[in-house]
């Protein structure tokens, strides 16, 4: 039996009950729709297409597999899907390469600053799945933050003069009792907002 998600061929026996794909864990029953709505050029509705900006390849998740960074794809649970991977804004590269070109200048110095402000940004993971909110930060140590989305209380827009000039700013989500999860530097942050709030608390 073939995944119409990952196109995994596996036993019958191995897709369980209800059928999902032993391999990627997609629901076997929304892959196919997908897949078959692609023909008459309608997306199933369970199905989004990839965020702007993202490759745009079909997948049951709404970010391409190749897309998903490794510990966000390391931690999903079964029948999990990922519903966006939100990056660093651009400006905070800016302070990367102003400490490149800065390095022949400080005899290497703000080369070695440079190269840990890259390994941080290539290290931050903040994702949303149709399960829960993560963040997870840190080069060799790993520090997560994570959240269910049926504990979701509110979700909160935090954005500065510069960051409603530039188009980036914090989504901090707040849950029962004290706990939260922050998303920082997001580009478009009101755009995030709007899809936790309608991945959390869907319209019905």
């Amino acid at each position: 039996m073939q995944c119409p998600a990952c196109g995994t061929d596996s036993p019958v026996s191995a897709f369980g009950d209800p059928l999902m794909c032993p391999e990627c864990g997609a629901s076997y029953e929304k892959a196919l729709a997908y897949s078959q709505s692609r023909s008459t050029g309608h997306t199933a509705g369970a199905v989004r297409a990839a965020p702007v900006g993202e490759d745009a390849r079909p997948t049951i998740n709404a970010v391409p597999l190749d897309k998903i960074p490794a510990y966000i794809k390391g931690s999903l649970s079964r029948g999990e899907l990922v519903e966006a991977v939100f990056k660093l804004h651009w400006l905070y590269w800016v302070g990367v390469w102003i400490m490149v070109l800065l390095a022949p200048f400080t005899v290497g110095v703000t080369g070695v600053v440079a190269l840990l402000m890259w390994l941080n940004i290539r290290f931050q993971e903040q994702g949303l799945t149709n399960k829960r909110v993560i963040v997870k930060r840190g080069i060799i140590s790993r520090r997560t933050e994570e959240m269910k989305l049926n504990s979701i209380e509110t979700v909160e827009l935090q954005q500065g003069i510069g960051g409603r000039i530039f188009g980036y700013g914090n989504v901090k989500i707040t849950g029962r009792g004290i706990s939260n999860v922050v998303f920082r530097g997001v580009s478009d942050p009101m755009d995030v907002k709007r899809l936790i709030e309608g991945v959390s608390h869907p319209m019905h």
